[in-house]
């Protein structure tokens, strides 16, 4: 996702990932979460970052409120 002081790119990685609309970066943080063992797939990385973002609130958590 984006960070704070950005505009959002887009609201699924899961959307983008099968849409085919992900940077270069965006795949590599992907394979990152696959090497690290963190996901089996992309795809499945792709959902944990789906439900990271929807636990986490980026904006709360920066601010650790």
């Amino acid at each position: 996702m984006a960070r704070i002081d950005e505009k959002e790119e887009f609201s699924s990685w899961l959307v983008a990932l099968q849409s085919g609309t992900l940077t270069e970066m965006q795949l590599d943080t992907l394979q990152q979460l696959v090497d690290d063992g963190k996901a089996a797939n992309l795809e499945e990385a792709a959902r944990y970052l789906d439900w990271q973002d929807s636990v986490i609130d980026p904006t709360e958590h920066f601010y650790g409120h």
